[in-house]
């Protein structure tokens, strides 16, 4: 199957939505419909119930019995009502993480209705920087606006439009009330959309294929789509720790403190095998991790104990494959055992915790 093909899915216990290309799973978002949990991007209305002037951190009440913790208390005190946002889901022991600072992230803008200005990527030239705030500030008037660095290049009509989508859902938050949750997060469906891929290969939806996302009924039409389009069996070998490469293999075993990646050459021959299966690997990490929802630290053994020119060939590549996919990637560098220390921001619950439960 060539091309692009976006496919979505409902049944009684599961949201999901997946971006295949040319028959590979690239990207998938999965709602749990019966998952009252906050989770990343909701808001809230919470009371301060307990500041901890030490760290600079409060824990709050938000509603339905729920708890939530600040990492930052500047200007909090127990007793106050605030708006805030989910950033990080619970895990463990840990509460769900929130802030004041209010965002509602689209795949090219980040509108910040508490931050007024616009403001534009360091990573974007000065002349296309310019065109871009041309076209935001209009629909901005004011508001605030963080235009990420891959709206480089992209159509004006397809910013305008995002722009107002991201204006619309910050109005549609009601800041009145008592404690509770205020805005729901964008579902699956929305979040495929602004999905990063690798080199280019983005899902491009039109203004209406857009709005029926929003609008989408849920109504699952044909309940073995996920089978006939070999989703399913792909999810399945992303829930493994093994994942081929043309060349060799990859493990992965996350664990409560770090992500450790083992790179295997497998039958690979020949004089510079363990540097193509290096490469192959280091290629193939992020969209592993991406797929996988798995973020915090990775230690990366590649095969053979590369060295020199070597190693900055894999960052190269390693990074060119991070950069579009995953939230924030950073190379820490080699360390004194010859691994790769890297690191991206947590993009919420793993694959596996979300598949966890019935799927029908």
């Amino acid at each position: 199957m060539k091309g692009r093909l976006a496919a979505f899915d409902v049944t009684p216990h599961l949201r999901r939505a997946a971006l295949l290309i040319d028959g590979r799973l690239e990207a998938v978002e999965i709602d749990r419909l019966e998952d009252t949990t906050p989770q990343v991007e909701a808001i809230y209305s919470c009371k301060i119930t307990d500041t901890m002037p030490g760290i600079n951190a409060a824990f709050a009440d938000m509603g339905a019995g729920l708890s939530g913790f600040f990492p930052r208390a500047d200007g909090l005190s127990p007793g106050q009502i605030v708006t805030a946002q989910v950033r990080r889901e619970a895990e463990g022991d840990k509460l769900p993480r929130l802030s004041v600072d209010l965002q509602f992230s689209g795949r090219h803008l980040i509108h910040t209705p508490d931050a007024p200005g616009v403001n534009a990527s360091k990573k974007i030239d000065e002349a296309e920087r310019a065109r871009l705030k041309a076209i935001i500030d209009p629909i901005a008037q004011g508001a605030g606006f963080v235009i990420r660095t891959s709206a480089k290049g992209i159509p004006a009509d397809d910013l305008v439009f995002e722009a107002k989508h991201l204006l619309s859902r910050a109005e549609s938050l009601v800041r009145t009330g008592g404690t509770g949750l205020k805005l729901s997060p964008p579902n699956a469906f929305m979040r495929l959309l602004r999905t990063p891929l690798s080199k280019g290969a983005s899902l491009h939806a039109t203004n209406d294929a857009s709005q029926m996302l929003a609008e989408h009924n849920h109504q699952r039409t044909d309940p073995t789509l996920f089978d006939d389009l070999d989703i399913e069996s792909q999810l399945d070998a992303a829930l493994t720790p093994h994942t081929p490469l043309r060349e060799g293999w990859i493990a992965i075993e996350p664990t409560a403190a770090l992500i450790a990646i083992d790179v295997n050459t497998g039958e690979a021959r020949g004089g510079d095998a363990a540097l193509r299966v290096n490469l192959d690997a280091a290629c193939a990490i992020p969209r592993a991790l991406a797929l996988r929802k798995l973020g915090g630290t990775v230690m990366i053994d590649f095969a053979g104990g590369p060295t020199g020119q070597a190693r900055k060939r894999l960052e190269r590549a390693l990074m060119a494959e991070a950069r579009p996919r995953l939230d924030d990637p950073r190379l820490l560098g080699w360390g004194p055992a010859g691994l790769l220390e890297f690191r991206c921001a947590r993009p919420g619950r793993p694959l596996a915790a979300l598949l966890k439960g019935p799927k029908s």
